[in-house]
């Protein structure tokens, strides 16, 4: 199989950033071989590949940034690359936020799905695991062992009686994607949105892009729901958007991640590219 780019220019208007609160649209235009997923600061002339050499750590986002020029909150259009199997694309942008949108990746994927996916003359290049790797931080776990196929287990265990503990396993192929994972909604705590206000961020967020938990138990937004375990969901989507970071190659193993994020997801990948090579091959026309 050979690398991708979109087939046509388009454009995603609408949208606000989750915590700066502005409008911001999107442009997206096809890209050559090797070039991989780069953001282009417009009003800052700067570009910025979504790789994790470029990526600065982030509890709340991902974000990366070149030449002092950020780009943030990137995880759920990178997820939707990496759900198509999109290698090289560039995305323009006027400000510093990807907009949040509905919460999930369906609106990136809708746009890109109508904007098609065109074959280039280079074959298509994946992280092939060859030996397991293994990242521990406190209660967090993450590690990758070999398979044939790009599957994600994600667990999750939250002190909140709708959430709790769950598990979920999910194998990465477009069609899985676009099925299982592609409209989970971005999730949070009604206490920990006060205080993200208090601080200045969350402006965009609200109950139609987001999950909102409250502090007895319940579900304030039921009908933004997809899935009665989309907040899992959703952490996977978050999850195949950050390890996309690993040079825009998806990864062939077996993850299994317990209690990770963002920060954890790129500390993870960032040890499997420069301090694990052994463990893995650099596989051509996947």
């Amino acid at each position: 199989m050979n690398q991708t780019t979109i087939k046509d220019s388009v454009i995603l208007k609408g949208g606000v950033g989750l915590h700066s609160g502005k409008k911001t649209d999107l442009f997206f235009f096809p890209a050559e071989e090797n070039h991989g997923i780069v953001f282009y600061r417009g009003d800052k002339k700067v570009k910025v590949p979504a790789n994790y050499k470029y990526a600065k750590p982030s509890p709340l986002c991902t974000k990366i940034e070149n030449e002092g020029v950020e780009v943030t909150t990137i995880e759920h259009l990178l997820s939707v690359c990496n759900g198509l199997g999109i290698d090289n694309m560039l995305v323009e942008l006027h400000d510093l936020e990807v907009p949040i949108l509905d919460g999930s990746g369906y609106e990136f994927y809708q746009t890109l799905q109508h904007a098609g996916l065109k074959q280039l003359s280079t074959p298509k290049k994946t992280v092939k695991i060859l030996e397991t790797v293994t990242y521990q931080e406190g209660d967090i776990t993450i590690f990758v062992s070999p398979s044939n196929n790009s599957n994600f287990t994600f667990s999750i265990d939250f002190d909140h009686k709708q959430i709790g503990q769950q598990e979920f396993s999910f194998q990465l192929t477009e069609r899985n994607y676009a099925d299982n994972i592609a409209k989970a909604k971005t999730f949070g705590f009604r206490k920990d949105y006060e205080m993200l206000l208090d601080k200045g961020l969350a402006k965009g967020a609200s109950d139609r892009n987001a999950i909102i938990l409250d502090e007895e138990g319940n579900i304030e937004n039921m009908d933004a729901m997809t899935w009665l375990n989309e907040p899992n969901l959703h952490k996977i989507l978050d999850q195949i958007g950050d390890f996309y970071l690993a040079n825009n190659y998806r990864i062939i193993g077996d993850v299994f991640s317990h209690k990770s994020g963002h920060s954890s997801h790129l500390a993870f990948i960032t040890k499997l590219m420069e301090e694990c090579t052994d463990n893995y091959v650099i596989i051509e026309d996947y």
